[in-house]
């Protein structure tokens, strides 16, 4: 039986799933800090890989939580977990696009990270609330 979905700071309007998506969204990144750093750092993996291992690690849970918490729904598509899977991979390749793209510019490197994580929020927004997670 699927639990009722969880109501967290008025999400029945626009801007409570707003703030609901960036919460989530903050919650997956320091998830991937901390599992990326963890391995890299506990564990002697390179970098590169410790991302990876960091990037994957928490897209379940992150996936189940915007599901429930700030779309709002009880039960998933069957092809909701893969397209959510398939958007974190495309959502780091366009940040990291983006940020090489941005270090051929005089921009100062945090302004570049930035830049292209706004761009990659705003993507992966909009791909879930569209298409992932949109009302049938």
């Amino acid at each position: 039986m699927a639990s009722a979905p969880i109501d967290v700071i008025g999400l029945k309007h626009r801007y409570g799933r707003y703030m609901a998506f960036l919460l989530v969204g903050g919650f997956g990144f320091v998830l991937y800090l901390a599992i990326s750093n963890g391995v890299h750092y506990l564990f002697g993996v390179e970098e590169a890989w410790s991302a990876v291992i960091g990037s994957v690690l928490p897209i379940w849970p992150i996936y189940q939580l915007q599901r429930r918490v700030t779309f709002r729904q009880r039960t998933a598509r069957a092809n909701a977990l893969p397209a959510y899977a398939a958007l974190q991979a495309g959502n780091a390749m366009l940040v990291g696009a983006l940020s090489a793209l941005g270090s051929r510019t005089s921009l100062p490197g945090y302004m570049i990270f930035v830049l292209a994580g706004v761009a990659g929020v705003i993507a992966s927004y909009l791909v879930q609330s569209r298409l992932i997670f949109r009302k049938t």
